[in-house]
């Protein structure tokens, strides 16, 4: 009975798996470690299966092999592929199909069993881990991460490789520094990584993979004892993240405070106020966009933002600075600043902001009074009125008019009058005579953009080359030209 039973099931296993094979160096494998299996087939044509990855771990094939076996006069040839793959987790692999002599057939399934060095029950050299200080967080929230990598003592190894961790749907910023400590048998490497969640969702931190290379001895063709590197894969653990979103389309995490503060709040007419926003506290600092600033009647020149962050106690911390040079030649008022973002203390969205500073300006150029003095004076109409209607000799009268022409002919050759310049033209003469680069020269004209094109295509040219890097040649006689033109209009004519 029992001989008719294993006739049966040798029969089943023909039929379901045919003339091939499948077989594991281990079924049972340290986190970690590589997986070597191998497939085999009998036949004069064998087609083997494309096999990329098991489970999502990538599988490398490794080579072929063929062998002819002579049984009783009969010929059998046997063909076999070899596979290697890195499972972190158990897996399973799958029945695989194999086309023998025309005919598909199957593999079994092989079941491969991941554990850890110490659930295998052995003393490891090695050790990697990864943890994060939370597993819940908001959109933008900082997270710190921590990758620990133990090293026994006493332990010779020919290098180690620290792979580049990978950190999807997150910004990522590091210090890049190896904090190595000794503690007990073991050198304990630390490496700090700040993660800021980019967009809501579950988010997995995959393994981070260090390389280990030892030197072992091998045998050569001629029994040679010979010294090689071989290297050995070690995987951390991964790491779940549950990102939610922020209310009311916030994209800003933490806990912060807003400053602004000037240089000086009383001025000249187109000198710079220097304005000075800080934004301090704890939070995702990086994600802050520069500001733009409108005042109404003047210029704002802004700088680009500075972001000085730092980590402690495990928080991401510090401080966005942007600078603004505000011109105008009228008082103004720098309105409130701004700033929304979800406060990690409160669980709800606040809006802080600076306090309204006014700004007073004086000598403005809508206010200067330019006088008029002339060399020499005209003669008045009145004068020559009362002169001809003075009785005398009957030829005088001819006198008089041919000296009038004589004196009209010489006023016409009087130079124009000349503008005596006040203290407001003189000093813009003199800034910009000693602009030292175009930066400073377009903060001097910026406030006469709107009242003179040719002025207009002077800052045109220097703002390309400032933010454009162009080298348009900038002429200031022709600047210092139009400037006055524009303080002394033409002089209407005289009557």
């Amino acid at each position: 009975m029992f001989k008719k039973v294993l006739i049966i099931c040798l029969f089943f296993s023909v039929m379901l798996f045919g003339s091939v094979d499948i077989s594991v160096d281990k079924s049972e494998v340290v986190r970690g470690d590589e997986v070597s299996f191998t497939i085999s087939a009998s036949g004069d044509s064998v087609k083997f299966p494309i096999v990329d990855n098991i489970e999502g771990f990538k599988v490398e094939q490794t080579g072929r092999s063929q062998s002819i076996t002579i049984v009783n006069g009969k010929t059998t040839k046997s063909i076999s592929s070899s596979y290697l793959f890195t499972p972190l987790k158990s897996v399973t692999i799958p029945p695989l199909s194999v086309v023998v002599d025309g005919k598909k057939e199957m593999t079994k399934p092989v079941k491969i069993k991941v554990v850890s060095a110490i659930k295998a029950g052995a003393n490891p050299n090695f050790l990697i881990s990864m943890i994060a200080n939370k597993k819940s967080v908001y959109v933008g929230e900082p997270i710190t991460v921590k990758i620990i990598f133990k090293q026994k003592r006493d332990v010779q190894v020919a290098g180690i490789r620290f792979n580049s961790p990978s950190f999807p749907g997150f910004w990522v910023k590091s210090d890049n520094q190896d904090k190595k400590i000794v503690v007990g048998d073991y050198v304990i490497h630390n490496l700090t990584y700040v993660l800021i969640p980019q967009n809501p969702g579950q988010k997995t931190i995959p393994p981070v993979k260090v390389e280990i290379a030892k030197r072992v001895s091998v045998r050569d063709a001629f029994s040679f004892m010979l010294q090689r590197i071989k290297w050995r894969n070690l995987y951390s653990n991964d790491l779940k993240i549950d990102v939610k979103p922020l209310p009311n389309g916030v994209s800003l995490f933490g806990k912060f405070s807003i400053t602004a503060s000037v240089d000086k709040k009383v001025t000249k007419a187109n000198k710079p106020v220097n304005l000075t926003l800080k934004i301090k506290g704890s939070g995702n600092i990086d994600d802050i966009d520069p500001y733009e600033l409108k005042i109404s009647g003047a210029t704002v020149y802004k700088d680009k933002p500075k972001r000085d962050t730092y980590l402690e106690n495990g928080e991401y911390k510090g401080v966005f600075t942007q600078k603004f040079a505000i011109v105008a030649d009228s008082s103004y008022t720098i309105p409130p600043i701004k700033f929304r973002y979800f406060d990690k203390e409160l669980k709800k969205v606040v809006t802080i902001k600076t306090k309204p500073i006014k700004i007073e300006v004086k000598g403005g150029v809508s206010n200067v009074t330019h006088k008029i003095e002339t060399k020499e004076s005209i003669p008045q109409a009145k004068v020559i009125k009362k002169v001809i209607a003075k009785e005398g000799h009957p030829y005088e009268k001819w006198i008089f008019l041919i000296v009038g022409l004589v004196f009209g002919f010489l006023s016409a050759k009087i130079r124009k009058p000349n503008f005596k310049k006040d203290s407001s033209e003189r000093s813009i003469v003199y800034e910009i005579k000693h602009a030292k680069n175009d930066k400073e020269l377009l903060k001097i004209l910026l406030p006469f953009s709107s009242k003179s094109s040719a002025i207009k295509g002077i800052i045109d040219k220097l703002e390309e080359n400032i933010y454009l890097g162009k080298k348009s040649k900038i002429d200031k006689k022709v600047i210092i030209k139009e400037i006055e033109n524009l303080l002394h209009p033409k002089d209407e004519e005289l009557i």
